[in-house]
């Protein structure tokens, strides 16, 4: 099994994407070389603009004027996935998840492609610990409003939505989709969506795994919708601020873990270590204090003083109690 197919190097990508530019009109050398100095390295240009235009690599037919070129190829250029990335692709083939987003046709067609590819490794060879039990479960109901839930997305189209809330009662908004969000610690897929209010829109979000029922509106927002500055909105004023040891790998193991956090990270010179600052959805908050805890004696709480307190108070929960 091949780990480097040389048609997925830098020279055959920059010439790729020089062919789709000529594809849809004529290009200059200049243009030629712009794209390889913005898609390869340094000497790119100097490397591949000469072949191109002098005859070598017969991909292009100069036109009229002699002084641009159009592309000799009929289809796009497409490139053929290794072994590898088909073996990678069955193991996700077996990830209940992935049907999320395909249709059952597509799966099939999938599964017939990757038919003589074998799975890179085996999925039950892993054991996941520190996770929460009641993760998201993907039956019929769940997928199909997940799809409802992506096509609106694309779409920008509003779904009247059904679902209980934390406390268990059931409430119905219509809501403007704006992207789903997954967390690998407890499992669940989330929807960040818009609705309505007198003064404006604003940002909710939701566990599709508590949604009842959605319904297609069938009335698509075309007016921009700055959903970036919503989406602060919604954010805490006060950022969690913690620091981070340089021991164990754990500045990479915490920027991987809180990748879906907005956050800015500095380096303490005097310690070595690593400050870092979350900006989070309140709600999320019970969340985000498991998340930190989980991480041990390698990341210290600084603040703020009420996320500090969360943290001492489960903390002398679950110490043991001295026998006398």
């Amino acid at each position: 099994m091949e780990l480097f197919s040389e048609i997925y190097n830098c020279y055959y990508q920059v010439v790729a994407r020089i062919l789709e530019e000529a594809a849809h009109k004529p290009v200059s050398q200049n243009e030629m070389t712009e794209i390889a100095q913005r898609y390869g390295y340094d000497e790119s240009a100097l490397s591949i603009i000469p072949h191109l235009l002098n005859g070598d690599w017969a991909l292009f037919s100069p036109d009229d004027s002699g002084k641009k070129f159009t592309s000799r190829l009929c289809n796009p250029v497409r490139f053929p996935l290794t072994s590898l990335q088909k073996s990678w692709l069955k193991v996700l083939l077996k990830d209940e998840r992935i049907r999320l987003f395909f249709t059952d046709q597509q799966l099939e067609l999938l599964q017939e492609e990757l038919a003589d590819a074998s799975p890179l490794y085996d999925p039950s060879a892993f054991h996941y610990f520190d996770q929460f039990q009641d993760h998201d479960v993907i039956n019929a109901s769940f997928r199909h409003h997940f799809q409802l839930i992506l096509k609106a997305v694309e779409q920008h189209q509003t779904l009247k939505i059904s679902y209980y809330s934390v406390k268990q009662r059931l409430i119905e908004f219509t809501y403007l989709p704006c992207w789903i969000e997954y967390s690998a610690k407890d499992g669940k897929f989330r929807l960040y969506a818009l609705y309505r209010r007198r003064n404006g829109w604003r940002m909710d979000v939701l566990h599709i795994g508590r949604i009842v029922k959605i319904e297609e509106t069938g009335y698509y927002i075309k007016e921009p919708v700055q959903i970036d500055r919503l989406a602060d909105d919604t954010l805490c004023q006060e950022p969690l601020v913690m620091e981070i040891s340089d021991e164990r790998n754990a500045l990479e193991r915490t920027m991987l873990h809180f990748s879906s956090y907005q956050k800015k990270v500095e380096r303490m010179e005097e310690t070595g270590k690593y400050l870092c600052s979350i900006y989070y959805d309140k709600t999320r908050e019970t969340e985000l204090l498991i998340q930190v805890l989980a991480f041990g004696p390698v990341v210290r709480v600084v603040g703020p003083a009420p996320f500090l307190k969360q943290v001492m108070e489960r903390v002398n929960r679950q110490q043991l109690p001295v026998r006398k």
